[in-house]
């Protein structure tokens, strides 16, 4: 992903804050989709979630596809000191509900710890 559309990308986002990323999924050069994350009160949020055309209808692939992408913000998450992910992606709220966010207070959340294990030595 070049640093213009990047930028343009970041531009529609509304209410991202200074540190937004865009993780972008691909295989064998070719993307397949992005997830905009930022993270704020120690917690990391999923702004906007976007599937390349092929993968627009929700199946199987859709499906493992937003995994990873949630999985890779999580995974993201647990390196800058969050300890709770956060989503604004509605499109797949029934699939994050099932993974194991909750609704709180209007907010679609899960702790890192769902997702994420630390080892301790």
């Amino acid at each position: 992903m070049n640093g213009a559309r990047k930028d343009q990308i970041l531009r529609e986002v509304p209410g991202a804050e200074d540190n937004a990323e865009i993780l972008v999924m691909s295989e064998a050069g070719q993307e397949l989709g992005f997830v905009v994350i930022d993270i704020k009160a120690s917690t990391i949020r999923m702004l906007k979630m976007d599937l390349c055309e092929n993968f627009q209808k929700q199946n199987a692939q859709t499906l493992l596809n937003v995994d990873s992408m949630m999985r890779a913000a999580a995974s993201y998450g647990a390196t800058v000191g969050a300890y709770r992910i956060e989503s604004f992606v509605d499109e797949y709220k029934e699939y994050f509900l099932s993974c194991g966010f909750h609704l709180i207070d209007g907010k679609m959340l899960c702790p890192l710890e769902n997702f994420i294990k630390t080892c301790k030595y």
